[in-house]
């Protein structure tokens, strides 16, 4: 600290008996008065029986008359909020929470801690051949000042309006996954098809290699899954499985293949 400083402050000292700063001269708060900070703090955040209810700093402004600017200078300076992502998850309703809890608890009898790495999930994906376009990094360079100059079939992208799409099944655990196996355009995957050619010929040999035979089967309820041919096979061949009657229905998030893969 400079000499000088060190005796400006002796001299507040001995004047004023503070070091605290005088207040500004500046033009007063107009907008972050305490009746505004309450409104933006009621608005923003959501209300505790009515989940979504928080308003965005646009909305603020609207409903308020508050700038957007001074929203956020309310929020992080007077409030001192933390702002933080939202993550997707799976929306249940409170029926689907009874049924799981339903399924879950024969499911807790059945098998311990120890033999949740054995469990392989399975189910089939539909993919779209046709990616999508983000016309944002979709950008093109010319030596031209003007669009008009630019020749049409180098500035229209086409897409189809069905795109084209492939089925797969694959099979993952916490050891390990299957292969994806695709299946033939135009297929019906139905129960017979689903246990004697994937099941049998194309996931099951791969689960047996990565578990040495020794496994879990669990799948979703989907029409294919449930069918009495598909439930026959699987009594006849594999250890263990999982039956679609214990299987919490609407639960995609239980299931990496659907929500995770």
């Amino acid at each position: 600290m400079a000499v000088s400083s060190v005796r400006d402050l002796l001299r507040k000292i001995d004047t004023t008996n503070s070091i605290s700063r005088k207040a500004g001269s500046g033009r007063p708060r107009t907008v972050r008065t305490e009746q505004n900070i309450e409104r933006v703090a009621e608005l923003i955040c959501s209300q505790e029986d009515n989940p979504w209810s928080s308003k965005s700093s646009r909305d603020i402004e609207k409903l308020t008359g508050i700038s957007r600017s001074s929203v956020r200078r309310i929020v992080k300076r007077d409030l001192q909020f933390y702002v933080f992502r939202r993550k997707k998850a799976h929306l249940l309703s409170d029926s689907d929470h009874e049924k799981r809890v339903k399924c879950c608890k024969p499911l807790l009898h059945r098998r311990c801690l120890q033999t949740v790495d054995k469990v392989w999930l399975s189910d089939e994906k539909m993919f779209t051949v046709q990616p999508p376009v983000n016309t944002q990094n979709d950008q093109l360079y010319a030596a031209m000042n003007k669009k008009t100059a630019i020749p049409s079939e180098r500035l229209i992208k086409g897409r189809k309006h069905i795109s084209e799409s492939v089925m797969v099944s694959v099979a993952v655990s916490k050891t390990g996954k299957t292969e994806a196996h695709f299946i033939d355009k135009g297929t019906k995957v139905d129960g017979r098809y689903y246990s004697e050619n994937l099941l049998q010929n194309c996931l099951f040999p791969d689960v047996r290699q990565e578990s040495s035979g020794d496994f879990v089967f669990q799948q979703d309820g989907v029409p294919s899954h449930r069918a009495k041919s598909t439930i026959e096979f699987l009594q006849q061949n594999v250890p263990n499985f999982i039956e679609p009657s214990v299987w919490p229905p609407n639960s995609p998030d239980l299931n990496p293949v659907d929500y995770a893969v």
